[in-house]
């Protein structure tokens, strides 16, 4: 009876793993087709964009964007046609699939290629494949006409057209595509649930021959349980629906808006008064404004959906690399960011840069009149590291301290300095996802000290 019993519970680990692995790989296809509606969706706009005007800076724009959807395609084709899985992997780098989630996204292919749920996501993907070559045709033959100035107005209204029912053909397979692994992500986590009951109750007949007196407790575990999942579920389900309205329904219209203003702007501003003009300006500053907002809640949402994968960082590198990316900043403003030979640590590389980089960037926003200085530093204790970022900016006030790590809390207007009041309370939540807390020490006008812990404990 007791081999008995450990072989279910062997049965109900092995479930289990597969069907979180299952998932994991599911959503991380959702996750890269939003990558592929964004660039296809850009692309497009750009394309737009470089008929309307001749300008070759959204050509290139263009180009940049079109290798996303361009790279799934590759791996698509890897996969049906039987490539190695370095050639596949190097597809789905292009299309901005994060590395670590290359080899689930090709086990799942590969394991479940003839499943009807793969089965139907492979055809739509498939479908949507020939739509992004001929996007990508049409582009390339229309760019010799409209450098050599040759591209009549015509064509160029029929192109414009054209884009536009290319862009809205591919959004529809997109939205299939998310919706299909979507019902596959539901229905996988109901066969879960199915399997955990049966197994559960079987666990449950067989220890009930040794203690009778064990079953009550067992059943209220095992309703408590499924209470958990229910709950875990909705919420997961609420998340989902979110970062995909998010990341399609609302930033869709924004870029078609900003696009569209700003061609309006290009073309017409001639015959438009002073007035017109300012008009213009604000919507595209709203538009982008809203943007900003919704890809910060995105973040701030995303940063506790997925288990945290732990790995071996070094903040020192970090911050080299976020010195590139605020290059244009310490270029204009001077900044100088400075540290002191930073530990490595057992934690979350994608969450750390976005902890590092929101804590520069509020340094950088918020600098004073002197020249700007950062200086990051890093102490040792026995159970965590404390790490410390301090300026020499505006400051804040001492009521203030707690405030600004809520939700939407901004101790400034957009007049003077722009910001969504996210990315604090976004550094808090994954200060705390590492086992550890944040504060700041700060006067008005004597600059600010961020401070945050991160557990030695990880792993």
């Amino acid at each position: 009876m007791l081999l008995f019993i450990l072989i279910v519970s062997v049965l109900l680990i092995l479930i289990n793993f597969y069907t979180i692995k299952v998932l994991s790989a599911v959503k991380t296809y959702i996750n890269g087709e939003s990558e592929y509606s964004k660039g296809q969706k850009d692309a497009s706009l750009y394309l737009a964009t470089y008929v309307q005007t001749g300008d070759l800076k959204y050509w290139h724009s263009f180009k940049e964007a079109m290798d996303v959807p361009l790279g799934d395609n590759i791996a698509l084709d890897g996969l049906t046609n039987g490539a190695t899985d370095k050639m596949i992997a190097k597809g789905f780098l292009m299309g901005r699939n994060h590395p670590s989630d290359i080899p689930d996204m090709i086990w799942l292919f590969k394991t479940f290629h003839a499943n009807p749920f793969m089965k139907k996501a492979i055809l739509i993907w498939s479908e949507a494949a020939p739509l992004i070559n001929e996007l990508d045709s049409m582009a390339n033959s229309l760019h010799p006409e409209i450098e050599q100035h040759r591209l009549t107005v015509t064509k160029q209204l029929a192109s414009m057209e054209a884009i536009t029912l290319l862009s809205s053909k591919l959004s529809i397979k997109e939205r299939a595509f998310s919706y299909v692994l979507n019902e596959a992500s539901r229905e996988f986590r109901k066969y879960l649930q199915y399997a955990n009951i049966f197994f559960i109750l079987l666990m449950i007949g067989s220890i009930a021959l040794f203690a009778i007196n064990a079953i009550n407790s067992l059943s209220a575990f095992e309703k408590e349980l499924n209470n958990k999942i229910n709950e875990l579920n909705a919420k997961n389900d609420e998340l989902e629906r979110f970062t995909y309205m998010a990341s399609h329904d609302l930033q869709e219209p924004l870029r078609m808006v900003s696009g569209f203003v700003g061609l309006l702007e290009k073309k017409y501003s001639s015959k438009l008064d002073k007035q017109a003009i300012s008009y213009i300006h604000f919507a595209v500053d709203g538009a982008n404004r809203m943007k900003t907002l919704i890809n910060d809640l995105l973040d701030y949402s995303r940063t506790d959906i997925k288990k945290l994968a732990i790995e071996k960082v070094a903040p020192d590198d970090i911050i080299s690399g976020l010195r590139l990316i605020f290059n244009d900043d310490l270029q204009d403003t001077g900044v100088g960011i400075f540290s002191d030979g930073l530990p490595e640590i057992n934690a979350n590389a994608m969450q750390m840069t976005q902890l590092f980089q929101n804590l520069l960037s509020n340094s950088i926003k918020y600098r004073g009149a002197a020249a700007p200085e950062i200086h990051i530093a890093a102490k040792d204790s026995p159970t965590y590291w404390t790490f410390s970022v301090k300026d020499n900016g505006e400051g804040i006030a001492a009521k203030n301290f707690d405030k600004i790590f809520e939700l939407f809390q901004r101790l400034r207007s957009n007049t003077t300095h722009t910001g969504t009041g996210i990315g604090l309370a976004t550094c808090k939540k994954i200060v705390e996802r590492h086992g550890g807390k944040i504060w700041v020490q700060s006067e008005q006008g004597e600059g600010s000290t961020f401070y945050f812990t991160i557990s030695k404990k990880l792993k």
